[in-house]
């Protein structure tokens, strides 16, 4: 009996000591590499911050460059020749009609209130003034340099009394700035025609003043200002 109970302490003691030894590797054992450690997880923030900026700065070259209506409540004044509109004498909302092809413009309407009191027209957005002169069929016309969604062009101000204006060529306007005021409708200041501005806006930068062109190919050379008005 002695022998079998020192045999079983004996059995007793060796289960301790293995159990020991296999709990002491586990306590030494390296940690997984895998895991992400403080280290790690604040590495990975930093590699991820210049994304971030750029997706930011991304959204921003992305907004579309302010732009200023050139007359209040612009959109609901093209009530007569908008962008793209064939005319000619014989089916014109103009009467009498001088004019024949595609309208490359808007027409933004003087109102019935405006007709004998002067009209202030704002600079559409941040240019170069490149001309301002007398011209056949508008009287008044200015034109200026400007950038809109990356792309060069200069915009047209037709119908304007030149001697209204305060800047001169070479003057770097900025959107919203004054212009000139529009000129009287009938009389020289805009060239016979009505009393309301055509406002154009030509790819490039190359001056364009042409109001009309001949065929609807030649459209794409100009923009749809409607798309830049609120």
């Amino acid at each position: 009996m002695k022998k079998k109970a020192y045999i079983l302490v004996i059995i007793g003691l060796v289960t301790l000591v293995v159990a020991g030894f296999l709990y002491v590797k586990k306590v030494e054992a390296p940690v997984n590499n895998s895991q992400p450690t403080t280290e790690n997880l604040q590495q990975a923030t930093s590699n991820l911050q210049p994304i971030t900026d750029n997706n930011k700065n991304a959204a921003n070259n992305s907004q579309k460059q302010e732009t200023v209506d050139p007359l209040d409540n612009a959109l609901s004044r093209i009530t007569k020749k908008p962008f793209g509109i064939y005319v000619n004498p014989g089916n014109s909302p103009v009467n009498p009609e001088r004019f024949t092809g595609y309208h490359s413009a808007v027409d933004l309407e003087a109102t019935t209130e405006e007709q004998n009191i002067n009209v202030p027209v704002r600079i559409f957005c941040d240019g170069k003034l490149l001309a301002a002169r007398n011209a056949s069929g508008y009287g008044g016309v200015a034109v200026q340099s400007c950038t809109l969604d990356d792309q060069s062009v200069t915009v047209v101000y037709g119908h304007i009394n030149l001697k209204s204006m305060n800047v001169k060529v070479g003057d770097v306007l900025q959107a919203g700035d004054f212009l000139a005021n529009l000129g009287a409708g009938f009389s020289n200041e805009t060239d016979g025609e009505r009393k309301h501005l055509h406002l154009g806006i030509h790819k490039g930068s190359d001056i364009n003043i042409l109001g009309y062109v001949q065929s609807k190919n030649e459209l794409s050379a100009w923009i749809d200002p409607t798309k830049y008005l609120d």
